[in-house]
């Protein structure tokens, strides 16, 4: 056997832990930059509501205050993420006439000391009109809801259907199911960070702006940042130090980072903003986020006729690029490794008054296994098979690859029954069947659980983008880097 943690047969050290361990890591928040002014957001502590009033002459008359503003008082460009769901959409990083979920962006303080900032934060006076709010995204979708934007007459941001016909026609078995995969807050250890030093602080010769920040994708958030600021790609430097977790929740440009930006240019001087572990909560994208409604066709036999998915994705205040991902990465995966002939998906991306929704660990994949596996056990169920035995007479053959799946991707090769036969093996499978069995014949108050789950995953798609080398050296070995932490 290869030793542990390796396909190559060689033993990967890891490099990072002495620092780490020593306490000689360095995160955002442990630079030290000269002149450094501290940054505190001013958050909207209601769902949904007209901004009548803020003011903010209390908050800038404060000792160690270097600036107070609103969207009224600095020019900061629309960040519109990742993926844009819907174009129409637009998140103002500062919010202008409306805030959308508890957390939206009011105001931002900027001071010499995260105490002053913080202080002088709580001076700011917002003036709400509140609005009737809505936050659940079935109930988003109701004619009669509260619209997150009038201007589009609709709550829905997008969505699509796939398939022809009825692709249970033919069956002798419809089992449906109604799943919640809810929505979860990303909660890594290290909360969102950036430090922004402008060129003409002095610091970083040779560039416009320096920017350090916890993100897992430097490259694709400089490329964004670019875009965003229409800076020279040449003067533009971004530095990913130890990131203490990210898990999908730091692979954009958040609208924090674009305000951050915006005032060290505007005040020329370097800024640090250091997310608090309440506003992770309310303020990092969440994941998931689905209500799926699934009908699975099937014969007396068990195998499959077809499948029929209607699936809800919430993607928070601003159509967040997360609730796209049920018409996107759930959307590929809906097959999963069975032999499924006819599948219909249709798919609605909305907006509801929470926090905007991203990725998080498998962005999208784990959503589609989640409701193909409990629908295969309900299956099981109504035609008494054991739920290893229906998934065995319905995976894609081992001499069936390359495979391309109804949904759109190609497999390139697989051998799912022997898996899972190994697995079942490894377990003891039939001889917890039988304790099974037998705590169920004399009325256990203990009883055992069984779960059971098949799984195949995309490992490559989307447009994102990252940079990447490799090395061979004259001595034999190998240099590999990549844009990715």
């Amino acid at each position: 056997m290869p030793p542990h943690g390796s396909l190559l047969g060689n033993a990967v050290p890891r490099v990072e832990d002495p620092d780490i361990l020593s306490g000689r890591a360095e995160y955002v928040d442990d630079l030290d930059i000269p002149g450094v002014l501290h940054l505190v957001f001013v958050r909207s502590t209601v769902a949904h509501a007209e901004l009548a009033a803020i003011d903010t002459t209390g908050a800038a008359g404060m000792p160690g205050v270097a600036g107070v503003f609103t969207a009224a008082d600095l020019d900061v460009p629309v960040a519109p993420g990742m993926m844009v769901v819907n174009p129409e959409i637009k998140r103002p990083p500062l919010a202008k006439g409306k805030v959308r979920f508890v957390g939206d962006v009011v105001a931002v303080v900027a001071a010499e000391s995260r105490a002053a900032a913080v202080d002088a934060a709580e001076q700011v006076i917002v003036d709400y009109e509140p609005l009737p709010a809505v936050i659940d995204p079935e109930a988003a979708t109701d004619p009669g809801a509260p619209l997150l934007f009038e201007e589009l007459g609709t709550n829905v941001a997008s969505g699509s259907r796939d398939g022809d016909g009825d692709p249970l026609a033919g069956a002798d078995v419809v089992v449906r199911g109604r799943f919640e995969n809810q929505r979860m807050a990303v909660v890594p250890i290290e909360g969102n960070a950036i430090a922004v030093i402008p060129g003409n602080a002095g610091t970083e010769d040779g560039y416009d702006l320096t920017v350090y920040v916890a993100t897992q994708m430097p490259h694709g958030w400089r490329k964004q940042a670019v875009d965003l600021f229409d800076i020279d790609p040449a003067r533009l430097r971004v530095v990913a130090p130890h990131v203490g977790g990210a898990f999908g929740g730091k692979a954009i440009v958040a609208p924090e980072h674009v305000v951050a930006v915006a005032v060290a240019r505007h005040l020329g001087r370097p800024v640090k903003w250091v997310e608090s572990r309440s506003e992770n909560m309310v303020a990092m994208p969440h994941g998931r986020g689905q209500v799926q409604y699934i009908d699975l066709g099937l014969r007396n036999d068990g195998t499959i006729v077809g499948l029929r998915c209607r699936i809800i994705g919430d993607g928070g205040a601003y159509a967040g690029f997360g609730g796209g991902l049920a018409g996107w990465t759930t959307k590929l995966m809906a097959q999963g490794p069975y032999r499924i002939p006819r599948i219909g998906y249709d798919v609605a991306s909305v907006v509801t008054n929470t926090t905007p929704m991203g990725a998080f660990r498998g962005a999208g994949r784990p959503e589609a296994a989640a409701f193909l596996e409990r629908i295969f056990d309900m299956a099981a169920d109504e035609l008494g098979l054991d739920p290893a035995e229906i998934r065995r007479r319905n995976f894609l053959p081992a001499d069936g690859f390359p495979h391309r799946s109804v949904m759109g991707p190609n497999y390139d090769s697989g051998d799912y029954d022997a898996a899972l036969t190994e697995a079942l093996r490894l377990a003891g499978y039939e001889a917890l069947r039988a304790e099974q069995a037998e705590r169920r014949r004399r009325g256990d108050r203990m009883r055992l659980g069984i779960g059971l789950a098949a799984y195949v995953e995309i490992t490559a798609g989307g447009n994102s983008q990252e940079w990447g080398s490799v090395e061979v050296h004259s001595d034999g070995t190998v240099t590999v880097k990549v844009g990715t932490s």
